[in-house]
């Protein structure tokens, strides 16, 4: 796999990947990735294509599903800390 471009979307890291018939947008915010996948022939195949992709529409429904997995992220880490530690932790195998 290999990096054929980078470059910013507001606050959002975009990295596109190509490896064989494939290539993968990687897209990062806040410690967060989504990544798509696109197969040769779908009209994807550079950074300028990834670019055009990225439309303002585009651009908010990725925005929403970083909200929406930074939610589910909060809520199973506020669920896990009120779990009761004695009985979540591993034994100690020595």
């Amino acid at each position: 796999m290999r990096i054929i471009g980078e470059f910013d979307l507001d606050q959002i890291k975009v990295t596109i990947f190509k490896m064989n018939e494939r290539v993968s947008v990687k897209f990062e915010f806040n410690l967060l990735e989504q990544v798509y996948k696109f197969r040769d022939g779908s009209g994807i195949n550079t950074t300028e294509d990834i670019k055009k992709l990225c439309t303002e529409e585009f651009s908010v429904n990725i925005k929403q599903i970083f909200s929406q997995m930074a939610d589910a992220r909060a809520t199973a880490l506020l669920s896990m800390q009120g779990m009761d530690g004695d009985e979540n932790t591993f034994d100690v195998i020595i």
